[in-house]
């Protein structure tokens, strides 16, 4: 069976925490994740999964506000990580972006992830600028990089 992308639901905030505990420094808490499976979040958060055989091995967590977009998380169970799941999840998030009438949609990179870095500019993102010092590390703060990527432009 192939995997396939679904709109999240509150039922499946424990397997989202619980994936991004594995692949992130400072997760994300069930409660966040219930927040926008829910739609509850006060920033219209919507979450997706991907999954096969009922076995959830990714999500990605973005909100859109008029005609702007934003990714705040991506996560891939390590067991199935370099398949092209984030890819499939960005790529899914980008359509309903785009179906929803987002023009643009931004994100927040830590400078030190590479895999995400190539995932998001072989999807078209740009480098916009740099957050000095914002996401912090176990030795101290990281630099996040800001990307964007205009939904109006076709994209193969």
């Amino acid at each position: 069976m192939l995997h396939k992308v679904r709109p999240a639901c509150a039922v499946d905030a424990g397997a989202l925490a619980a994936i991004d505990a594995s692949v992130n420094i400072h997760p994300w808490n069930e409660l966040q994740f219930a927040a926008a499976c829910s739609g509850a979040s006060t920033d219209k958060q919507c979450a997706m999964v991907i999954e096969e055989d009922g076995r959830t091995d990714g999500f990605v967590v973005f909100a859109q506000v008029l005609d702007e977009a934003s990714i705040y998380n991506i996560g891939v169970h390590s067991a199935q990580q370099r398949k092209g799941l984030g890819c499939l999840l960005l790529e899914s998030a980008l359509l309903k972006m785009k179906n929803d009438g987002a023009t643009r949609c931004f994100l927040e990179v830590r400078q030190s992830n590479a895999a995400a870095r190539r995932l998001y500019a072989g999807n078209g993102f740009e480098l916009d600028g740099i957050r000095k010092r914002y996401y912090p590390t176990e030795d101290g703060r990281e630099d996040a990089l800001l990307m964007s990527l205009c939904l109006q432009r076709n994209r193969q």
